[in-house]
């Protein structure tokens, strides 16, 4: 016994009766522990937070207060049929168990959930770094089935801020609607490839879109939608942050709402709190808390279940979205973590500008956080410059440094295509997937090809965990037709991929000597492009592995040109 803590009785009858006591009006979850340990089988402490939706530590401490009267095999647990009667009077042993989820006859067609399942087994792992933990089918199916009957989605836009479950994917598997449309932002580049190849395969108009949440949404989906879900990292700043930039992209602030999936341990009401407060500047109004609406393969610190919000904006609510400053850390583990640190030092940002700087008579512009203050050059934040071209008086610089590190690698393909530089120097963490192996380092150079060449690849430098790539502007020297008009295309990596290819067609006929009407480019790609949606967007958001695809469009609509 330790910090005046009440020894815990020797009876585990009298032992399970003070936890009861101390649960209040609560005491029903503990019942359903109970419950479960008197049914007969074998349950895991896992199984038991699955089924209950009661947090790890609660299930422990039932376990802890019985296990005088508990039996095992492997790592299941249960009353033993010794000792079942004397815990009738206690919690209904004998009684069936109850299911505490109220929202389960949603899901409804068991075929549509298998096949949900089979999605949601063949996608990519979930990244622990993310906060990535994956909601049961049911939930996706049960999430989709709320919004297609809660809201009239005939023509509607629905954009994902995030979309590791799949949800997007669930929406039309569920049914669907006519003219429906759905957008899915993500950080991570293999789900992104995953949900627009199943959506591709099946027909469904799910279009995917690159974005560091942190750092902004892309500006094709702002003021884009109706109805916004997210399940974000589970921090007061990953929720506000979500949340915030859900809002932006809804273009109805008077009838459109934000579904956002969060939870916290039954015990932990301070962690609620917190993220409701984070979201009180944002003046929304809660029109329903749905409790253990979500149910998750994990997450068992808050019983693999979190409730599901449905949020309103109000008048004030797009003023206060604006005034949302996101921060570096959402997260809870890895380098985006809440609590971790990183940045650059100064000895660090000094061999940087070192090995990096170019004649200082060009100007150099510093980009991100971390630079020493008395660093030659003008500065820009990370926001600013991935978000829209740079200002002209920027324009002119001969060397563009881009500090990424710690935990913005994932924009290590943008920040060179916003460069436009002569050179350029990226900072990032060497892990990288695109940096940390020689078929990863190939891959970089190819997705930046039209636009720059990699000069060296220093890894473990400045610091250990720490690498600087050095680029320059590729030079048009011995380039093909499709080469040079993907160059032009990169050089203009903000503006609408419709608009640069057509000029990009345009300039190459020109160079040739022949002449190309804007009406007659733009003939040339509509009859190349496979994906005609392509041609709105940017290539700051376009997924990464639509680069390649592009590039055979691009390339079809060279061969197509007269002369």
């Amino acid at each position: 016994m330790t910090n005046g803590e009440r020894p815990r009785p020797e009876n585990p009858l009298e032992a399970l009766r003070e936890l009861r006591d101390d649960f209040g009006i609560d005491a029903v979850r503990v019942d359903q522990i109970g419950r479960l340990l008197a049914a007969g089988e074998f349950r895991s402490i896992e199984e038991v937070v699955s089924r209950t939706g009661t947090s790890r530590r609660t299930v422990e401490a039932v376990f802890r207060a019985l296990e005088p009267d508990l039996e095992s095999s492997g790592d299941g647990r249960r009353i033993a049929g010794r000792h079942a009667g004397k815990y009738g009077g206690v919690f209904g042993a004998g009684e069936p168990f109850g299911a505490r989820d109220p929202w389960a006859g949603l899901a409804g067609d068991p075929d549509v959930i298998a096949e949900m399942a089979r999605l949601i087994d063949a996608a990519p792992a979930p990244v622990q770094a993310l906060d990535h933990v994956p909601a049961t089918a049911e939930t996706v199916v049960k999430r989709a089935r709320l919004m297609l009957g809660g809201f009239d989605l005939t023509g509607a836009h629905v954009l994902f801020a995030g979309d590791h479950d799949l949800t997007s994917l669930g929406l039309f598997l569920a049914g669907g609607a006519p003219g429906l449309r759905a957008s899915v932002v993500d950080i991570d580049e293999r789900l992104l490839a995953f949900i627009d190849t199943e959506a591709g395969r099946r027909g469904w108009d799910v279009r995917c879109h690159f974005a560091d949440l942190r750092l902004g949404l892309p500006a094709v989906l702002r003021e884009s939608c109706g109805l916004v879900f997210t399940d974000p990292p589970y921090t007061p700043e990953g929720v506000r942050l979500f949340v915030a930039r859900g809002l932006q992209g809804m273009g109805d602030h008077r009838n459109g709402r934000v579904l956002l999936a969060y939870g916290f341990g039954e015990r932990q009401p301070a962690l609620g709190l917190a993220v409701q407060q984070a979201l009180g500047p944002l003046h929304l109004v809660y029109e329903a808390v749905l409790p253990a609406f979500n149910r998750y393969v994990g997450a068992q610190a808050i019983g693999s279940a979190a409730a599901l919000y449905v949020l309103r904006p109000t008048r004030r609510t797009a003023g206060a979205v604006r005034a949302v400053d996101s921060r570096a850390a959402l997260y809870t583990h890895g380098s985006q973590a809440v609590e971790a640190t990183g940045g650059l030092e100064r000895e660090a940002a000094a061999r940087i500008l070192e090995l990096g700087g170019g004649d200082p008579g060009e100007g150099t512009l510093l980009v991100g956080d971390g630079w020493p203050a008395d660093a030659p050059g003008h500065r820009l934040s990370l926001p600013a410059f991935l978000g829209s071209p740079l200002p002209r008086n920027l324009q002119d610089h001969g060397t563009t440094l881009v500090n990424l590190y710690p935990g913005f690698g994932a924009s290590a393909v943008r920040a060179l295509l916003a460069a436009n530089s002569r050179r350029a120097g990226l900072v990032c963490r060497s892990d990288l997937p695109l940096l940390k192996d020689a078929a990863g380092q190939r891959e970089f150079a190819r997705l930046i090809g039209p636009g720059y060449r990699i000069v060296r690849l220093l890894r473990s430098t400045p610091g250990p965990d720490q690498a600087l790539v050095l680029a320059e502007k590729a030079r048009p020297d011995g380039w093909t037709g499709t080469e040079r008009v993907l160059g032009y295309m990169y050089a203009r990596a903000h503006g609408k991929l419709g608009n640069s290819w057509r000029e990009g067609l345009i300039k190459l006929q020109k160079e040739a000597g022949r002449t190309l009407t804007k009406s007659e480019s733009r003939a040339v790609i509509e009859a190349s492009v496979s994906r005609p949606e392509l041609l709105g967007r940017s290539l700051m958001e376009l997924p990464l592995h639509l680069f390649a695809v592009l590039a055979e469009d691009v390339g079809r609509s060279v061969a197509a040109l007269p002369g």
